[in-house]
């Protein structure tokens, strides 16, 4: 890949997504290093449907493991609730009944809308997140709802040290875009944060960065990655 010495943007992300393209149309150059992976979860306990009023997703993996599990595949009929529009449209693909969409992607937000609709007062709600969702979200519900959590899948920190992205680094300017606390402590485990330039999704990141002791250059003003790419591009063009 030709590199470029200037904006070289490296996404931490999972899998690669086309939510940055415009980086690229705007003539910065990609590099993918993934810092954490998921995977299906095995060792669940099947749930009967029929004992929620309504289910909480809070992210497209959750979604995607939740409907990918034998006993869900067929189960489609459900109220959903859900934390931002791309987590919602994602929903959409498995016709559900979608009875709430909170209008920004943060627990807090979520549940404070909720809290104050009173939709789920006293209701019994499944709450569905990976392995590594913080507890913040589920405390919160648990104080009007009847709350199980349900977890899908399991996300697990990239340990393998990559020399290329070690090479990058070291020896041109970069900027690493965080869409999550973990990708942010995985690669704070294996590489310097001080060597590049932070980009992170939301405030909850970049709190979550600053508490390790690192600045984010940029907080995007969507938790999206279109957003964050528009974020990017914004700065370069107020910073040229």
């Amino acid at each position: 890949m030709k590199i470029n010495r200037n904006k070289n943007i490296i996404l931490t992300n999972e899998d690669k997504s086309n939510g940055f393209k415009s980086l690229k149309t705007a003539g910065m150059t990609i590099h993918h290093y993934p810092m954490i992976k998921t995977s299906k979860q095995t060792n669940f306990k099947t749930i009967n449907f029929n004992d929620y009023d309504a289910f909480i997703f809070t992210s497209r993996n959750g979604v995607r493991y939740f409907f990918d599990m034998d006993f869900a595949k067929n189960k489609k009929r459900i109220n959903a609730i859900c934390i931002g529009s791309k987590t919602e449209k994602y929903l959409k693909k498995y016709n559900v009944k979608i009875v709430y969409t909170s209008k920004r992607a943060y627990s807090k937000v979520l549940c404070k809308d909720l809290k104050t609709s009173r939709i789920i007062d006293s209701k019994r709600v499944l709450l569905v997140q990976g392995s590594l969702a913080k507890n913040n979200l589920g405390e919160c519900l648990k104080k009007f709802c009847l709350l199980t959590k349900f977890v899908p899948y399991k996300t697990e920190l990239i340990k393998n040290f990559d020399k290329s992205l070690k090479s990058l680094l070291d020896n041109f300017p970069t900027y690493s875009v965080f869409t999550s606390q973990s990708s942010f402590e995985a690669f704070s485990k294996l590489y310097d944060p001080s060597k590049t330039n932070i980009i992170s999704i939301g405030n909850t990141t970049s709190d979550h960065i600053r508490n390790s002791g690192y600045v984010p250059l940029i907080t995007s003003k969507m938790q999206t990655y279109e957003g964050i790419a528009g974020s990017i591009i914004e700065y370069f063009e107020n910073n040229n």
